[in-house]
Protein backbone atom coordinates (compact mmCIF):
# COMPACT_ATOMS: atom_id res chain seq x y z
CA UNK A 1 0.00 0.00 0.00
CA UNK A 2 2.92 2.38 0.46
CA UNK A 3 3.62 1.86 -3.22
CA UNK A 4 0.09 3.09 -3.90
CA UNK A 5 0.66 6.13 -1.69
CA UNK A 6 3.97 6.93 -3.38
CA UNK A 7 2.46 6.67 -6.86
CA UNK A 8 -0.50 8.85 -5.91
CA UNK A 9 1.85 11.39 -4.32
CA UNK A 10 3.77 11.49 -7.58
CA UNK A 11 0.55 12.22 -9.45
CA UNK A 12 -0.28 15.05 -7.06
CA UNK A 13 3.20 16.52 -7.49
CA UNK A 14 2.55 16.61 -11.25
CA UNK A 15 -0.81 18.31 -10.70
CA UNK A 16 -2.74 15.15 -11.56
CA UNK A 17 -5.04 12.73 -9.74
CA UNK A 18 -7.07 9.56 -10.31
CA UNK A 19 -10.63 10.59 -11.08
CA UNK A 20 -13.58 8.23 -11.02
CA UNK A 21 -17.31 8.36 -11.53
CA UNK A 22 -19.56 6.57 -9.06
CA UNK A 23 -22.89 5.19 -10.24
CA UNK A 24 -25.14 4.35 -7.30
CA UNK A 25 -25.09 6.34 -4.05
CA UNK A 26 -26.42 3.72 -1.67
CA UNK A 27 -24.76 2.53 1.51
CA UNK A 28 -21.70 1.08 -0.27
CA UNK A 29 -21.35 3.98 -2.68
CA UNK A 30 -21.57 6.60 0.05
CA UNK A 31 -18.98 4.78 2.11
CA UNK A 32 -16.67 4.73 -0.90
CA UNK A 33 -17.04 8.48 -1.46
CA UNK A 34 -16.09 9.15 2.15
CA UNK A 35 -13.08 6.83 1.96
CA UNK A 36 -11.79 8.34 -1.29
CA UNK A 37 -12.22 11.86 0.10
CA UNK A 38 -9.37 11.10 2.52
CA UNK A 39 -6.98 9.67 -0.07
CA UNK A 40 -4.64 12.24 -1.54
CA UNK A 41 -4.41 11.87 -5.31
CA UNK A 42 -7.82 10.24 -5.81
CA UNK A 43 -11.22 11.84 -6.36
CA UNK A 44 -14.83 10.84 -6.83
CA UNK A 45 -15.55 13.61 -9.32
CA UNK A 46 -19.12 12.74 -10.28
CA UNK A 47 -21.91 10.74 -8.65
CA UNK A 48 -24.80 9.39 -10.68
CA UNK A 49 -28.04 8.38 -9.01
CA UNK A 50 -31.72 8.45 -9.93
CA UNK A 51 -32.28 10.21 -6.61
CA UNK A 52 -30.17 13.34 -6.72
CA UNK A 53 -30.61 13.98 -3.01
CA UNK A 54 -28.73 10.74 -2.32
CA UNK A 55 -25.88 11.78 -4.61
CA UNK A 56 -25.75 15.17 -2.92
CA UNK A 57 -25.81 13.55 0.54
CA UNK A 58 -22.88 11.30 -0.37
CA UNK A 59 -20.72 14.29 -1.25
CA UNK A 60 -21.83 16.38 1.74
CA UNK A 61 -21.24 13.49 4.14
CA UNK A 62 -17.63 13.50 2.95
CA UNK A 63 -17.28 17.20 3.81
CA UNK A 64 -17.86 18.73 0.37
CA UNK A 65 -19.63 22.08 0.51
CA UNK A 66 -22.89 22.91 -1.27
CA UNK A 67 -21.22 25.57 -3.40
CA UNK A 68 -18.79 23.00 -4.77
CA UNK A 69 -21.52 20.61 -5.95
CA UNK A 70 -22.91 21.13 -9.46
CA UNK A 71 -26.15 19.46 -10.54
CA UNK A 72 -26.29 19.03 -14.30
CA UNK A 73 -27.12 16.72 -17.19
CA UNK A 74 -25.06 18.80 -19.61
CA UNK A 75 -21.76 17.28 -20.67
CA UNK A 76 -20.33 20.74 -21.36
CA UNK A 77 -21.33 22.07 -17.93
CA UNK A 78 -20.02 18.94 -16.21
CA UNK A 79 -16.67 19.26 -17.96
CA UNK A 80 -16.48 22.92 -16.97
CA UNK A 81 -17.27 22.04 -13.36
CA UNK A 82 -14.55 19.39 -13.20
CA UNK A 83 -12.04 21.79 -14.76
CA UNK A 84 -12.73 24.10 -11.80
CA UNK A 85 -12.33 21.20 -9.33
CA UNK A 86 -16.03 21.16 -8.55
CA UNK A 87 -18.03 17.98 -7.97
CA UNK A 88 -20.90 16.89 -10.19
CA UNK A 89 -24.14 15.11 -9.43
CA UNK A 90 -26.49 13.92 -12.15
CA UNK A 91 -29.22 11.43 -12.97
CA UNK A 92 -27.77 10.94 -16.47
CA UNK A 93 -25.53 7.87 -16.20
CA UNK A 94 -23.90 8.50 -19.61
CA UNK A 95 -21.95 11.41 -18.11
CA UNK A 96 -20.00 8.87 -16.08
CA UNK A 97 -18.15 7.62 -19.14
CA UNK A 98 -18.41 10.62 -21.48
CA UNK A 99 -16.37 12.99 -19.34
CA UNK A 100 -12.78 13.16 -20.57
CA UNK A 101 -11.28 13.63 -17.11
CA UNK A 102 -12.85 10.43 -15.79
CA UNK A 103 -10.56 7.39 -15.91
CA UNK A 104 -12.78 4.79 -14.29
CA UNK A 105 -16.44 4.10 -13.62
CA UNK A 106 -17.52 2.39 -10.39
CA UNK A 107 -20.81 0.49 -10.58
CA UNK A 108 -22.34 0.30 -7.10
CA UNK A 109 -25.92 -0.30 -8.20
CA UNK A 110 -26.34 -4.05 -7.67
CA UNK A 111 -28.67 -4.01 -10.68
CA UNK A 112 -27.65 -6.74 -13.17
CA UNK A 113 -29.41 -5.48 -16.35
CA UNK A 114 -28.30 -1.90 -15.79
CA UNK A 115 -24.83 -3.04 -14.78
CA UNK A 116 -24.39 -4.90 -18.05
CA UNK A 117 -25.39 -1.83 -20.03
CA UNK A 118 -23.19 0.51 -18.00
CA UNK A 119 -20.18 -1.79 -18.24
CA UNK A 120 -20.41 -2.29 -22.00
CA UNK A 121 -20.97 1.40 -22.72
CA UNK A 122 -18.13 2.42 -20.41
CA UNK A 123 -15.79 -0.01 -22.12
CA UNK A 124 -16.94 1.24 -25.54
CA UNK A 125 -15.82 4.66 -24.35
CA UNK A 126 -12.46 3.27 -23.16
CA UNK A 127 -13.14 3.70 -19.46
CA UNK A 128 -11.97 1.21 -16.86
CA UNK A 129 -14.92 -0.36 -15.06
CA UNK A 130 -14.87 -1.34 -11.38
CA UNK A 131 -17.77 -3.60 -10.44
CA UNK A 132 -19.41 -3.54 -7.05
CA UNK A 133 -22.20 -5.20 -9.03
CA UNK A 134 -21.29 -8.86 -8.51
CA UNK A 135 -24.83 -9.81 -9.55
CA UNK A 136 -24.01 -8.72 -13.09
CA UNK A 137 -20.50 -10.19 -13.09
CA UNK A 138 -21.76 -13.65 -12.09
CA UNK A 139 -23.95 -14.00 -15.17
CA UNK A 140 -22.27 -12.06 -18.00
CA UNK A 141 -18.85 -11.22 -16.58
CA UNK A 142 -16.92 -13.38 -19.06
CA UNK A 143 -18.20 -11.59 -22.15
CA UNK A 144 -17.77 -8.14 -20.57
CA UNK A 145 -14.23 -9.09 -19.55
CA UNK A 146 -13.52 -10.24 -23.10
CA UNK A 147 -14.82 -6.94 -24.47
CA UNK A 148 -12.64 -4.97 -22.02
CA UNK A 149 -9.52 -6.84 -23.08
CA UNK A 150 -10.23 -6.04 -26.73
CA UNK A 151 -10.58 -2.35 -25.86
CA UNK A 152 -7.44 -2.40 -23.68
CA UNK A 153 -9.19 -1.29 -20.51
CA UNK A 154 -9.54 -2.99 -17.14
CA UNK A 155 -12.73 -4.74 -16.04
CA UNK A 156 -12.58 -5.88 -12.42
CA UNK A 157 -14.46 -6.82 -9.31
CA UNK A 158 -13.61 -4.99 -6.13
CA UNK A 159 -11.38 -5.56 -3.17
CA UNK A 160 -13.49 -5.66 -0.01
CA UNK A 161 -16.28 -7.70 -1.53
CA UNK A 162 -15.98 -11.34 -0.49
CA UNK A 163 -15.00 -12.47 -4.01
CA UNK A 164 -12.13 -9.97 -4.07
CA UNK A 165 -11.04 -10.92 -0.56
CA UNK A 166 -11.14 -14.62 -1.44
CA UNK A 167 -9.12 -13.96 -4.57
CA UNK A 168 -6.44 -12.18 -2.54
CA UNK A 169 -6.11 -15.27 -0.33
CA UNK A 170 -6.03 -17.54 -3.38
CA UNK A 171 -3.33 -15.40 -5.03
CA UNK A 172 -1.27 -15.53 -1.85
CA UNK A 173 -1.64 -19.31 -1.53
CA UNK A 174 -0.73 -20.10 -5.12
CA UNK A 175 2.03 -17.50 -5.18
CA UNK A 176 3.58 -19.03 -2.07
CA UNK A 177 3.59 -22.48 -3.68
CA UNK A 178 0.62 -24.19 -2.03
CA UNK A 179 -1.98 -26.31 -3.79
CA UNK A 180 -5.36 -24.58 -3.61
CA UNK A 181 -8.13 -27.06 -2.76
CA UNK A 182 -11.16 -25.02 -1.75
CA UNK A 183 -12.20 -21.45 -1.07
CA UNK A 184 -15.18 -19.95 0.66
CA UNK A 185 -16.80 -17.31 2.79
CA UNK A 186 -18.61 -17.03 6.07
CA UNK A 187 -22.32 -16.37 5.84
CA UNK A 188 -23.28 -13.29 7.83
CA UNK A 189 -27.02 -13.85 8.11
CA UNK A 190 -29.11 -16.86 9.12
CA UNK A 191 -30.26 -18.78 6.03
CA UNK A 192 -33.94 -18.77 5.11
CA UNK A 193 -34.43 -19.57 1.42
CA UNK A 194 -38.06 -18.45 1.64
CA UNK A 195 -37.55 -15.04 3.24
CA UNK A 196 -39.31 -12.07 1.64
CA UNK A 197 -38.85 -8.35 1.90
CA UNK A 198 -42.08 -8.13 3.93
CA UNK A 199 -40.45 -10.35 6.55
CA UNK A 200 -37.30 -8.24 6.67
CA UNK A 201 -38.50 -4.69 5.98
CA UNK A 202 -38.11 -3.38 9.53
CA UNK A 203 -34.65 -4.91 9.97
CA UNK A 204 -33.52 -3.65 6.57
CA UNK A 205 -34.59 -0.08 7.31
CA UNK A 206 -32.81 -0.20 10.67
CA UNK A 207 -29.61 -1.18 8.83
CA UNK A 208 -29.98 1.46 6.12
CA UNK A 209 -30.60 -1.17 3.41
CA UNK A 210 -33.28 -1.66 0.81
CA UNK A 211 -35.45 -4.61 1.92
CA UNK A 212 -34.71 -6.55 -1.27
CA UNK A 213 -30.97 -6.28 -0.64
CA UNK A 214 -31.29 -7.75 2.84
CA UNK A 215 -33.66 -10.41 1.48
CA UNK A 216 -31.05 -11.51 -1.05
CA UNK A 217 -28.57 -11.88 1.83
CA UNK A 218 -30.93 -13.90 4.04
CA UNK A 219 -32.37 -16.16 1.32
CA UNK A 220 -28.83 -17.11 0.29
CA UNK A 221 -28.90 -15.71 -3.24
CA UNK A 222 -26.17 -13.16 -2.57
CA UNK A 223 -23.86 -15.84 -1.18
CA UNK A 224 -24.47 -18.04 -4.23
CA UNK A 225 -23.76 -15.15 -6.61
CA UNK A 226 -20.55 -14.19 -4.81
CA UNK A 227 -19.33 -17.79 -4.92
CA UNK A 228 -20.17 -17.91 -8.63
CA UNK A 229 -17.98 -14.87 -9.26
CA UNK A 230 -15.10 -16.55 -7.41
CA UNK A 231 -15.68 -19.84 -9.22
CA UNK A 232 -15.49 -18.13 -12.60
CA UNK A 233 -12.22 -16.48 -11.60
CA UNK A 234 -10.58 -19.68 -10.37
CA UNK A 235 -12.21 -22.35 -12.54
CA UNK A 236 -13.85 -23.94 -9.49
CA UNK A 237 -17.37 -25.38 -9.05
CA UNK A 238 -19.58 -26.20 -6.04
CA UNK A 239 -19.15 -29.72 -4.71
CA UNK A 240 -22.95 -30.14 -4.52
CA UNK A 241 -25.88 -28.02 -5.68
CA UNK A 242 -25.93 -24.92 -3.49
CA UNK A 243 -22.78 -25.91 -1.59
CA UNK A 244 -22.55 -27.72 1.73
CA UNK A 245 -22.99 -24.65 3.95
CA UNK A 246 -21.51 -26.25 7.06
CA UNK A 247 -21.56 -24.77 10.55
CA UNK A 248 -18.01 -24.71 11.87
CA UNK A 249 -15.27 -22.93 13.72
CA UNK A 250 -12.30 -21.87 11.65
CA UNK A 251 -10.15 -24.65 13.11
CA UNK A 252 -12.69 -27.20 11.81
CA UNK A 253 -12.43 -26.06 8.19
CA UNK A 254 -9.31 -28.01 7.10
CA UNK A 255 -10.78 -31.34 8.20
CA UNK A 256 -14.31 -30.66 6.95
CA UNK A 257 -13.11 -29.45 3.57
CA UNK A 258 -11.16 -32.59 2.80
CA UNK A 259 -12.29 -35.57 0.72
CA UNK A 260 -14.69 -38.11 2.16
CA UNK A 261 -12.00 -40.78 2.10
CA UNK A 262 -9.90 -38.42 4.26
CA UNK A 263 -12.72 -38.03 6.77
CA UNK A 264 -14.17 -34.86 5.29
CA UNK A 265 -17.35 -33.94 3.41
CA UNK A 266 -16.08 -33.32 -0.11
CA UNK A 267 -16.57 -35.43 -3.21
CA UNK A 268 -14.03 -33.31 -5.10
CA UNK A 269 -11.47 -30.58 -4.61
CA UNK A 270 -11.28 -27.27 -6.49
CA UNK A 271 -14.58 -26.15 -5.03
CA UNK A 272 -16.30 -23.05 -3.64
CA UNK A 273 -18.48 -23.15 -0.54
CA UNK A 274 -19.61 -21.24 2.53
CA UNK A 275 -19.80 -21.76 6.26
CA UNK A 276 -21.77 -20.48 9.21
CA UNK A 277 -19.76 -19.55 12.28
CA UNK A 278 -16.83 -17.76 10.65
CA UNK A 279 -18.54 -14.66 9.27
CA UNK A 280 -17.56 -12.08 8.15
CA UNK A 281 -14.35 -13.83 7.13
CA UNK A 282 -13.18 -15.64 4.01
CA UNK A 283 -11.01 -18.73 3.78
CA UNK A 284 -8.83 -20.84 1.52
CA UNK A 285 -7.99 -24.50 2.12
CA UNK A 286 -4.51 -25.48 0.93
CA UNK A 287 -2.09 -28.38 1.04
CA UNK A 288 1.42 -29.26 -0.14
CA UNK A 289 3.13 -32.33 -1.59
CA UNK A 290 6.37 -32.35 0.43
CA UNK A 291 6.92 -33.61 3.96
CA UNK A 292 9.26 -30.73 4.80
CA UNK A 293 6.51 -28.19 4.20
CA UNK A 294 4.02 -30.25 6.24
CA UNK A 295 6.55 -30.39 9.06
CA UNK A 296 7.10 -26.64 8.91
CA UNK A 297 3.34 -25.92 8.84
CA UNK A 298 2.98 -27.95 12.01
CA UNK A 299 5.88 -26.07 13.60
CA UNK A 300 4.15 -22.80 12.64
CA UNK A 301 0.96 -23.89 14.45
CA UNK A 302 -1.02 -24.17 11.23
CA UNK A 303 -2.27 -27.66 12.11
CA UNK A 304 -1.13 -31.19 11.39
CA UNK A 305 -2.47 -31.36 7.83
CA UNK A 306 -2.66 -32.61 5.26
CA UNK A 307 -4.98 -29.62 4.72
CA UNK A 308 -4.58 -26.17 6.22
CA UNK A 309 -6.79 -23.10 6.31
CA UNK A 310 -5.77 -19.54 5.47
CA UNK A 311 -8.30 -17.18 7.00
CA UNK A 312 -9.03 -13.49 6.74
CA UNK A 313 -11.50 -12.50 9.49
CA UNK A 314 -12.90 -9.39 7.81
CA UNK A 315 -13.77 -7.74 4.54
CA UNK A 316 -14.46 -4.03 4.39
CA UNK A 317 -16.74 -3.86 1.33
CA UNK A 318 -16.50 -0.54 -0.51
CA UNK A 319 -13.99 0.86 1.97
CA UNK A 320 -11.39 -1.29 0.19
CA UNK A 321 -12.51 -0.31 -3.31
CA UNK A 322 -9.93 2.54 -3.55
CA UNK A 323 -7.25 -0.16 -3.72
CA UNK A 324 -8.95 -1.70 -6.75
CA UNK A 325 -9.44 1.72 -8.32
CA UNK A 326 -5.73 2.44 -7.98
CA UNK A 327 -4.68 -0.98 -9.25
CA UNK A 328 -7.03 -0.82 -12.23
CA UNK A 329 -6.25 2.71 -13.36
CA UNK A 330 -2.60 3.15 -12.42
CA UNK A 331 -1.22 -0.40 -12.49
CA UNK A 332 -3.70 -1.85 -15.04
CA UNK A 333 -4.10 -4.81 -12.72
CA UNK A 334 -7.57 -6.21 -11.85
CA UNK A 335 -8.51 -7.54 -8.41
CA UNK A 336 -10.73 -10.35 -9.68
CA UNK A 337 -11.95 -11.20 -13.18
CA UNK A 338 -13.84 -14.20 -14.65
CA UNK A 339 -10.84 -15.30 -16.66
CA UNK A 340 -11.85 -18.98 -16.56
CA UNK A 341 -15.18 -18.23 -18.22
CA UNK A 342 -18.64 -19.26 -17.07
CA UNK A 343 -17.56 -22.24 -14.96
CA UNK A 344 -20.41 -21.96 -12.44
CA UNK A 345 -23.86 -20.34 -12.39
CA UNK A 346 -26.43 -19.18 -9.88
CA UNK A 347 -29.68 -20.69 -11.06
CA UNK A 348 -33.31 -20.01 -10.09
CA UNK A 349 -35.42 -21.90 -7.53
CA UNK A 350 -39.09 -21.17 -6.72
CA UNK A 351 -39.72 -19.76 -3.22
CA UNK A 352 -43.41 -20.55 -3.47
CA UNK A 353 -45.99 -21.96 -5.85
CA UNK A 354 -46.08 -19.73 -8.92
CA UNK A 355 -48.70 -19.35 -11.64
CA UNK A 356 -48.40 -19.18 -15.42
CA UNK A 357 -48.70 -15.63 -16.72
CA UNK A 358 -47.22 -13.87 -13.72
CA UNK A 359 -44.16 -11.69 -13.91
CA UNK A 360 -41.30 -12.93 -11.75
CA UNK A 361 -39.62 -10.90 -9.06
CA UNK A 362 -35.91 -11.61 -9.34
CA UNK A 363 -33.07 -11.28 -6.83
CA UNK A 364 -34.38 -10.38 -3.38
CA UNK A 365 -38.02 -10.75 -4.39
CA UNK A 366 -40.82 -12.93 -3.07
CA UNK A 367 -40.81 -15.46 -5.92
CA UNK A 368 -37.38 -17.06 -6.28
CA UNK A 369 -33.97 -17.59 -4.74
CA UNK A 370 -30.63 -18.66 -6.21
CA UNK A 371 -28.43 -21.72 -5.88
CA UNK A 372 -24.97 -22.25 -7.31
CA UNK A 373 -24.29 -25.12 -9.68
CA UNK A 374 -21.74 -25.94 -12.35
CA UNK A 375 -22.20 -24.25 -15.71
CA UNK A 376 -22.22 -27.69 -17.31
CA UNK A 377 -25.25 -28.65 -15.20
CA UNK A 378 -26.91 -25.31 -15.92
CA UNK A 379 -26.38 -25.74 -19.64
CA UNK A 380 -27.40 -29.39 -19.84
CA UNK A 381 -30.63 -28.84 -17.89
CA UNK A 382 -31.32 -25.40 -19.40
CA UNK A 383 -31.58 -23.88 -15.92
CA UNK A 384 -32.34 -20.16 -15.72
CA UNK A 385 -29.59 -17.95 -14.24
CA UNK A 386 -31.35 -15.81 -11.67
CA UNK A 387 -29.67 -12.56 -12.71
CA UNK A 388 -31.38 -12.75 -16.12
CA UNK A 389 -34.76 -12.11 -14.51
CA UNK A 390 -36.01 -8.61 -15.31
CA UNK A 391 -39.27 -6.83 -14.57
CA UNK A 392 -40.80 -8.29 -17.75
CA UNK A 393 -39.77 -11.93 -17.25
CA UNK A 394 -43.02 -13.91 -17.42
CA UNK A 395 -43.79 -17.49 -16.44
CA UNK A 396 -45.25 -19.67 -19.18
CA UNK A 397 -46.23 -22.55 -16.87
CA UNK A 398 -47.21 -23.19 -13.25
CA UNK A 399 -44.21 -23.87 -11.00
CA UNK A 400 -44.20 -25.61 -7.64
CA UNK A 401 -42.26 -24.39 -4.60
CA UNK A 402 -38.62 -25.60 -4.68
CA UNK A 403 -38.75 -26.44 -8.41
CA UNK A 404 -35.72 -25.44 -10.48
CA UNK A 405 -36.86 -22.98 -13.15
CA UNK A 406 -35.64 -23.56 -16.70
CA UNK A 407 -35.44 -21.33 -19.78
CA UNK A 408 -38.44 -23.22 -21.24
CA UNK A 409 -40.62 -22.09 -18.34
CA UNK A 410 -40.22 -18.35 -18.93
CA UNK A 411 -40.42 -15.59 -21.49
CA UNK A 412 -37.27 -13.52 -21.11
CA UNK A 413 -36.98 -9.85 -21.98
CA UNK A 414 -35.04 -10.43 -25.19
CA UNK A 415 -34.30 -6.77 -25.90
CA UNK A 416 -32.43 -6.34 -22.60
CA UNK A 417 -28.67 -6.11 -23.14
CA UNK A 418 -28.01 -8.61 -20.34
CA UNK A 419 -30.17 -11.21 -22.12
CA UNK A 420 -28.43 -10.62 -25.43
CA UNK A 421 -25.00 -10.72 -23.82
CA UNK A 422 -25.66 -14.03 -22.07
CA UNK A 423 -26.97 -15.57 -25.30
CA UNK A 424 -23.86 -14.44 -27.17
CA UNK A 425 -21.60 -15.53 -24.32
CA UNK A 426 -23.10 -19.03 -24.43
CA UNK A 427 -22.80 -19.17 -28.21
CA UNK A 428 -19.11 -18.20 -28.00
CA UNK A 429 -18.47 -20.66 -25.19
CA UNK A 430 -17.01 -18.00 -22.91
Amino acid sequence: MFRMKRKLDELVNRGEEVRVALVGAGKMGTGLVNQISRIKGMSTSIIIDEKLDKACHAFKSAGIKDEDIVNTTSLKQAELALSKNKFVISDDYTLSYKLNKIQGVVDATGNPPFGAQLAMESIDNYKNIIMLNVECDAVVGPIIYDHAKKNNVVYTGSAGDEPGAIMELANFAVGAGFNLLAVGKGKNNPLNNYATEDDLREEAISKGLYPKILTAFVDGTNTMIELTSVANALGFTPDVLGGHGVTAKIDDIPKLFSLKEQGGILNNYRIVDYSFGIAPGVFAVVTHDTEEVHDLMGYLSMGQGPNYVLYRPYHLTSLETPITIYDAIVEKDPTIVPEKGQVSDTITVAKRDLKAGQYLEGIGGKDVFGKITSHINQRNKKLLPIALITKKTKLKVDVKKDDLITYDMVELEDDQIITRLRKKQDELGL
